[in-house]
């Protein structure tokens, strides 16, 4: 990679782990939280409710980065999630406060999709396009595998008030540093993300053809991607530890074990996968990987997990890496979807899917283990990774 081109991917990389590390920085703190304050599980589900609102505004924010640039959408961001966790540990004394600090974090995370991907698409070249979305996306689960140890480890020291205002505002300070380090603009592609002109953004041409942009089969299609992709993915890492409990009878240590190292292995997987979508077409890859992916799952819950703990173990972790090495591919075809229109927007609407897998998926897979069981659900967890194979290969694009 270019100097510039790294510092790009940098930086941006950097905003996405903090992006996810503020989406697991309430959670170690509840139970000192729930104690202090009173608080009901309902309510300590709001805050994580809170947390989710920004997937919801991809749309719209995906839209201002078309209109004024992705470098300032992405400064901004980071500065809003990380104000909103500081704004909680001022107030944490308050739940309301604790709520509307959660709620400003969370409209700041709508900002990362539209505004990293636009920016690391237009800095990037093509044929190493896959390795930073590879690494972008690494970043993420060094945020969530992050989280819960500094949080915790503030806190025990200093208290929760203390932990969650030093971590947000550690974010303002790197959102200061993004905002002087980013290039103002990059060229070498066609899509001048960064430094947009207005008069274009505003027209009645650019009116009219946001349908246009949205309603097309490669767009419709990672849309749909989305939400059969991470309906799967949020029944892999919220019903695991009851999967090894209730069907297999094993220690919750041993669930949370087997869940550490899908994610370790996951990470792991998507930093090869960079590596395979810029040497073989993306669609190729999606397919074999989730289709790999989906035959792993059944083999382990069915199969290999039931052998015990260490198998579990290994199995997930098997699983991890092969659903991993999507994550670069899956995003050269969003990159491709969205090229023929705005490229704020298109993530901005592609990424919505997000939001309905994740609060779909949940609700119908907790649904299917009550009623069937978990082996059950997994299987169905198996099925959808199928389905997101097939909904790739719908995108026409090269």
């Amino acid at each position: 990679m270019r100097t510039q081109t790294r510092r790009v991917v940098g930086l941006v990389t950097g905003g996405h782990l903090l992006s996810h590390f503020y989406l697991l920085v309430f959670p170690p703190l509840f139970p000192v939280l729930r104690a202090d304050l009173g608080l009901t599980n309902v309510e300590i589900g709001l805050v994580m409710s809170a947390l989710s609102v920004g997937t919801i505004l991809q749309l719209p924010v995906g839209e201002l980065v078309d209109r004024t640039g992705a470098k300032r959408v992405f400064v901004a961001g980071v500065a809003v999630t990380a104000g909103g966790v500081a704004l909680a540990g001022f107030g944490v004394a308050a739940y309301w406060s604790l709520l509307v600090g959660a709620l400003i974090s969370g409209v700041g995370q709508a900002a990362f999709h539209p505004a990293d991907y636009a920016l690391l698409g237009a800095a990037t070249e093509g044929d190493r396009e896959g390795r930073s979305f590879g690494i972008h996306t690494f970043g993420a689960y060094v945020g969530f595998a992050a989280a819960p140890v500094v949080v915790a480890g503030i806190a025990g020291v200093a208290g929760a008030r203390a932990a969650l205002v030093v971590v947000g505002l550690a974010g303002i300070v790197y959102a200061g540093l993004a905002a002087v380090a980013l290039p103002p603009i990059y060229r070498n592609r066609e899509l001048a993300t960064v430094d947009p002109d207005p008069e274009a953004a505003t027209d009645g041409a650019g009116r009219r053809s946001l349908r246009e942009d949205l309603l097309r089969r490669d767009v419709l299609a990672m849309f749909a991607f989305f939400i059969v992709f991470v309906a799967a993915a949020k029944g892999v890492q919220t019903f695991t530890n009851v999967l090894t409990v209730d069907a297999y009878g094993f220690s919750a240590g041993a669930g949370n074990t087997a869940l550490t190292a899908f994610f370790a292995a996951a990470a792991i997987g998507i930093l090869a996968g960079g590596y395979l979508a810029d040497r073989l077409p993306p669609k190729r890859v999606a397919l074999a990987t989730l289709l790999g992916g989906a035959v792993l799952i059944t083999l382990v819950v069915t199969i290999v997990a039931p052998l015990g703990p260490p198998f579990a173990v290994a199995g997930f972790g098997a699983v991890g890496f092969t659903v991993g090495l999507v994550y670069p591919s899956r995003d050269r075809l969003v990159s491709r979807a969205t090229a023929a229109g705005g490229t704020g927007r298109g993530f901005g609407f592609v990424f919505s899917g997000v939001a309905i897998g994740g609060i779909v998926g949940p609700a119908a897979l907790g649904w299917t283990v009550d009623t069937a069981g978990a082996i059950v659900a997994f299987l169905v967890v198996a099925a959808l990774y199928a389905v997101s194979a097939g909904v790739t290969m719908l995108v026409r694009r090269a």
